[in-house]
């Protein structure tokens, strides 16, 4: 029998979970080496393309976009807490090429790595709160769409919200910011039209330090997961019902792969 080709009936939901933790545990202690798709499947005992399946149902997201996450939550760290060079930066993460580090960090991010790390060392130790005031500025109640949070996170924090209409989590059409405000109100940057979304959001408490946020630190940010239906007349205010928590070891690095132009603009 050959077991790397057995089907997807067999082995139990905990067998599944575990192969993926395998391969996550992997991607995070070593971000640098290969993680071939082949490799992690065999761990776990399954063929690779049923090995990708699984892996995303678990966590959302492909092995490929999960390492992709790994290695920016760690090239952000080392941006911000060494005084390693960006080339070494980019080796230290698995890039070998330090244009195609840069080329990706900035789509992923928005910025060069050589800015990130300016900016976020600029924060210092501002909590997040302290900021608002800035961030807040023409993110709710101006021209356009609303996404409303049912259950808001709190006036004094961070919201930034996602809307797709497809289940790609780099598909960044309609990414939103905005503060809890009491109402979780969020700014789209453009009317959604009717049909289906899945809708990703990232909530960071007040007083949270920011600079922790943008590089993924445990305990810095919530998250929250749902899809919603929007009709025509949800063109005003789209109300999404989700509910936030802190993150596991099968998320991937949510803020790794976020872009961070809202900040950017607050600082401008």
């Amino acid at each position: 029998m050959n077991l790397l080709a057995r089907p997807a009936a067999a082995g139990g939901a905990a067998d599944r979970r575990a192969a993926v933790v395998r391969a996550i545990v992997s991607m995070r202690a070593e971000p640098a080496s290969p993680q071939p798709l082949s490799t992690l499947a065999k761990n776990g005992l399954f063929s690779p393309f049923y090995f990708h399946r699984i892996f995303r149902q678990v966590t959302g997201v492909t092995p490929a976009r999960f390492l992709a996450a790994v290695r920016m939550a760690e090239a952000r760290r080392l941006l911000v807490h060494t005084r390693l060079p960006v080339t070494r930066i980019g080796e230290r993460v698995g890039y070998t090429s330090p244009g195609t580090f840069c080329t990706q960090f900035g789509r992923l991010v928005g910025l060069s790595p050589a800015r990130f790390r300016v900016l976020v060392r600029s924060l210092g130790d501002e909590r997040v709160e302290a900021r608002l005031p800035v961030l807040a500025v023409g993110s709710v109640g101006s021209a356009g769409a609303t996404m409303a949070l049912s259950g808001a996170p709190g006036a004094e924090s961070l919201v930034v919200g996602r809307l797709y209409a497809s289940d790609r989590p780099d598909d960044r059409s309609l990414w939103a910011l905005g503060t809890g405000c009491g109402t979780g109100s969020v700014r789209l940057p453009v009317a959604p039209g009717p049909g289906e979304y899945a809708v990703f959001t990232v909530v960071v408490p007040g007083a949270v330090r920011l600079a922790d946020a943008l590089i993924d630190r445990p305990g810095s940010y919530l998250i929250g997961r749902t899809r919603v239906s929007l009709t025509a007349k949800d063109q005003a205010v789209a109300r999404v019902h989700t509910i936030l928590r802190w993150p596991e070891l099968t998320d991937p690095p949510n803020l790794a792969v976020t872009p961070i132009d809202w900040l950017v603009r607050s600082v401008v």
